[in-house]
């Protein structure tokens, strides 16, 4: 499956939540969201790819991602399936060579709208954002628009990217 998203950083969570209300969505989470990649001697990376396991709630999150694409969306090949055990599910990867690269915890209210996805995230201690995915590049503007952004202020940053663009950010104004 092919993943197509923008994010809209620095975002008023209320007015947000408003459009969100306004445009009819369904609030589907609220909570905690815990993430690990994974990679075997930066293989994937090499590629541009990773493997994340993810508590969402009390679900669990299996996921290959691939390369993104050069676009002003971010657009990746994505395949992901559910497991009932995080850490059984952690310990084969570790078996088959895989170690953790990265870990974050963010909190996460996501919505939906038929296929259109929306999620308001918060990395402790920056600023929160709104992802919007959806099917295609124009369903992702239309409702980029219909929320009251423009496509200028959307980005195709990763949330790594994202954590990293506040730390750049940080480290030049101190």
């Amino acid at each position: 499956m092919q993943e197509i998203e923008v994010k809209i950083l620095e975002i008023d969570v209320p007015q947000v939540k408003d459009r969100l209300t306004e445009l009819g969505t369904e609030k589907t989470f609220a909570g905690e969201v815990f993430a690990v990649s994974l990679d075997q001697d930066n293989k994937l990376k090499a590629q541009g790819s990773f493997i994340r396991l993810r508590k969402v709630g009390d679900k669990i999150e299996l996921c290959f991602k691939g390369p993104k694409e050069d676009s002003e969306f971010k657009i990746r090949e994505e395949v992901q399936v559910n497991t009932d055990d995080f850490t059984a599910t952690l310990a084969i990867f570790n078996k088959l060579g895989f170690s953790k690269i990265d870990e974050t915890v963010k909190q996460r209210e996501s919505y939906k709208l038929g296929e259109i996805k929306f999620e308001i995230d918060t990395y402790p201690g920056l600023p929160p954002f709104l992802e919007i995915e959806a099917p295609s590049k124009e369903e992702v503007q239309k409702y980029v628009e219909k929320l009251g952004f423009t496509m200028e202020q959307a980005t195709n940053m990763s949330g790594k990217d994202v954590i990293r663009h506040y730390q750049d950010r940080k480290n030049i104004n101190q």
